[in-house]
C-alpha cells in the first residue's frame, strides 16, 4: 500500500512538473510569436469563437470559410473548449489546414497572451461574446456578434440580462446581427442598444449549396411504398424533450399502429435508452450523430422531418430559432418540414400549408396534421417541392451572407464592394 501511495505521488509530482514546463514552453514561443509578428499590419477581421473549425457545426463552417475567403487576413482564434465531445482542437485545425490550404495558419488556438491586432472582430452567440468581452476591451477591439437563439442567451432571465448587457454596454461594441424578429424587439424593449445597432437577417448561414446539390428525392407513393419519417436534433437535456423528441416517439407508435408502410429514423445522440421504442423497435433506425456529408443522401430518402420543439424547456426563456438548422438542412433537400412555432417566429417567411406545415405539440393534433398529407401522397410530394423552393430562396448563401458581409465590411474600413462575389466562389 505504501509502495503505491508513494509511486501514485512520484507520477503526480512528474505530471506537475511536465505541465509546468509545458507551460513555460508554450509562452516562450508565443512570446517569439508575438516578437516576430509585431511590425505586421492588423487583420481585418478576427474570428473568436470556441468551436471551429468542428465540421459537426454546419453553419459555423459556411460563414466562417466565407469570411476567410473575404477578408484577405482574417483569421480565427478558437478555444476549442466546445470541441471536446468530438476531437482535439489541434486535430481539428489541422484536418481544417489539410483540407484548405489555402488559409493555411489563418486558424489557430486563441491564447490569452497571443497578440491579437485588428480592426474589427466578429462573434456569434451571447456565450462566446460574454467570453471574450474583457480580452476585446484590454486590446481595443471593436467587435460585431450575432445573437442566435440559444448560447446562454435567454428571454427575461436574470443571468442572461445581465451578460447581454454587459456585451452590449461595451465601449467596443458596434453592432448586433440578430436573425429571429423576437430577438430584435426584445433588444429594443429592454432599450441596451439604438435600433441602428441592430441588423435584422432572418435565418442562418448554411452549406445549402452543398445541401441542394443532389438528385430529386424518393418520395412516398410516387416511386417508394414507405413513408419515412424523420427525427433530427442534437440533445442537450435527458430524454431531448426540448427538441420534442418524447412527441415524437409519442407520435410514431400512434402512427405505427394505424400505417404499417411508416417508417422512422432518428440523427443525433439518442438511442433506445432514452425513451422506450419497444412499440416500433422493427420500424426505428437510430444513425448517431453525423456530419453535413451525411445528410444529402440519407434525406433523400426521407419524405417528412418532425420537430415538435418548444420554447422555456432547456431553460427558463430558452428558445430556438425557426426553423430549427436541422430543419432548415432537411427542407433545402427537399424533405416536407412539419414544425412547431410557440413563438410566432415565422413571420411571413413561409406559408403554412403549403411550404411548411406548422404543427401543434401533442401527438395527437401531430398524427391528424401528417395523416392528411398520407391520404394524398400527390399532395405531400408538392408540399416538400414548394417547400424546397422556398427553402432554397431563403437561405440562398448569396442572400444570407450579403447583408453580414455589409456590416462587416463598412466596419472594417473594407467598403461594401464585391459583396455578392464572394459567395458564388465559397
Amino acid at each position: 500500500m505504501r509502495g503505491a501511495r508513494l509511486i501514485r505521488r512520484i507520477a503526480a509530482s512528474v505530471g506537475h512538473r511536465a505541465h509546468r514546463t509545458k507551460l513555460v514552453a508554450e509562452r516562450a514561443w508565443i512570446g517569439m510569436e508575438n516578437a516576430r509578428t509585431r511590425h505586421h499590419g492588423a487583420s481585418d477581421l478576427l474570428i473568436l469563437d470556441d468551436c471551429f473549425p468542428n465540421v459537426l457545426s454546419a453553419f459555423r463552417m459556411a460563414e466562417f470559410t466565407a469570411y476567410l475567403q473575404d477578408f484577405p487576413t482574417a483569421q480565427v482564434h478558437s478555444t476549442g473548449s466546445a470541441l471536446s465531445q468530438y476531437s482535439t482542437l489541434p486535430e481539428s485545425i489541422r484536418r481544417f489546414h489539410r483540407a484548405h490550404p489555402e488559409w493555411a495558419g489563418r486558424v489557430r488556438r486563441f491564447h490569452p497572451q497571443r497578440r491579437l491586432n485588428g480592426t474589427l472582430a466578429y462573434l456569434v452567440f451571447l456565450m462566446n461574446a460574454h467570453f471574450y468581452i474583457e480580452t476585446l476591451e484590454q486590446r481595443a477591439l471593436p467587435f460585431v456578434f450575432t445573437l442566435y437563439p440559444g448560447g446562454y442567451f435567454h428571454l427575461n432571465d436574470p443571468v442572461s440580462d445581465g451578460k447581454l448587457k454587459r456585451v452590449l454596454s461595451s465601449p467596443m461594441f458596434r453592432k448586433v446581427i440578430v436573425t429571429q424578429r423576437i430577438t430584435q424587439d426584445y433588444l429594443l424593449q429592454k432599450g441596451w442598444c439604438a435600433p441602428d445597432q441592430i441588423e435584422y437577417v432572418f435565418g442562418v448561414v448554411t452549406p445549402s449549396d452543398r445541401l441542394a446539390a443532389v438528385g430529386p428525392p424518393r418520395k412516398y407513393g410516387v416511386n417508394k411504398e414507405t413513408i419515412d419519417l424523420c427525427f433530427v436534433a442534437h440533445k442537450y437535456m435527458p430524454r431531448g424533450i426540448d427538441k420534442g423528441y418524447d412527441r415524437f416517439i409519442e407520435t410514431a407508435c400512434a402512427l405505427s399502429r394505424r400505417h404499417p408502410q411508416a417508417r422512422f429514423h432518428v440523427v443525433g445522440p439518442f438511442d433506445e435508452s432514452d425513451i422506450d421504442v419497444r412499440d416500433i423497435r422493427d420500424r426505428v433506425t437510430f444513425h448517431g450523430t453525423q456530419p453535413t456529408e451525411f445528410f444529402p443522401d440519407f434525406y433523400a430518402g426521407m419524405d417528412i422531418i418532425l420537430s415538435p420543439n418548444a420554447p422555456f424547456i432547456l431553460a427558463a426563456g430558452a428558445f430556438d430559432g425557426f426553423p430549427t438548422g436541422c430543419c432548415v438542412e432537411a427542407g433545402l433537400c427537399g424533405v416536407a418540414v412539419f414544425c412547431c412555432d410557440e413563438l410566432r417566429q415565422n413571420d411571413g417567411h413561409f406559408r403554412d400549408g403549403e411550404e411548411i406545415v406548422l404543427i401543434p405539440r401533442d401527438a395527437a393534433g401531430i398524427c391528424c396534421a401528417i395523416e392528411r398529407y398520407l391520404a394524398d401522397p400527390n399532395r405531400l410530394a408538392r408540399l416538400a417541392r414548394d417547400g424546397q423552393r422556398a427553402f432554397q430562396r431563403v437561405y440562398d448563401l448569396d442572400r444570407q451572407m450579403a447583408p453580414r458581409l455589409n456590416v462587416l465590411r463598412s466596419l472594417s474600413g473594407k467598403g461594401a464592394e464585391r459583396v455578392g462575389e464572394l459567395c458564388r466562389t465559397v
